[in-house]
């Protein structure tokens, strides 16, 4: 049961460090002129995972967690929406989007630099959790947002952290895989 969830853990780590290094780059590297495009993407996107995660739902056995992961689908719909139908407060949906998004990947690679990396006796579990916490740092001052007026500025500036929050999730991925029990 462990190894499966290990596994699991393993894949996810994989998969979102990818599809973070790839949009980070590409809000890097995007024209001035695209953002608007790119923002649309970004809506389309979270409508997306939300109808898979909602999918993945009714599909799958009705536990807590599964409950859990259907109410962030719902909300991940909703913001989907609103992203595609607002305007001029894209700045404000994208601060908070991120800044949370960045908050809870910090807290999760925190939780694995405590619980697993640190248990399995691994030597460098403590570069994981200073890594850890200044992703937890960098999505509260995304999710404040207090100087970026300019969007293609503030664009740049998720891009970066998009793949900080990549290298740590590989760095992760090196440092708890594999467990070695003690």
């Amino acid at each position: 049961m462990i190894v499966q969830a290990l596994d699991k853990i393993k894949q996810q780590t994989i998969i979102s460090s990818l599809l973070l290094m790839i949009v980070g780059l590409v809000m890097l590297i995007i024209p001035v002129q695209h953002d608007g495009i790119l923002v649309e993407i970004l809506g389309y996107i979270i409508l997306l995972v939300g109808g898979v995660m909602i999918w993945n739902f009714i599909g799958g056995e009705k536990k807590l967690s599964a409950w859990i992961l259907f109410t962030a689908a719902l909300l991940l719909v909703v913001l989907g929406l609103f992203i595609l139908l607002s305007g001029d407060d894209i700045l404000t949906v994208l601060s908070v989007l991120f800044g949370i998004l960045l908050i809870v990947d910090g807290l999760h690679s925190t939780a694995h630099a405590w619980m697993y990396a640190r248990r399995s006796g691994k030597k460098w579990w403590w570069i994981l959790l200073i890594l850890s916490i200044s992703l937890i740092v960098a999505g509260i001052v995304i999710l404040n947002n207090p100087w970026w007026d300019a969007a293609h500025s503030f664009v740049k500036v998720i891009g970066g952290v998009m793949l900080y929050a990549a290298c740590v999730g590989v760095i992760r991925l090196i440092l708890v895989w594999p467990i070695r029990s003690k």
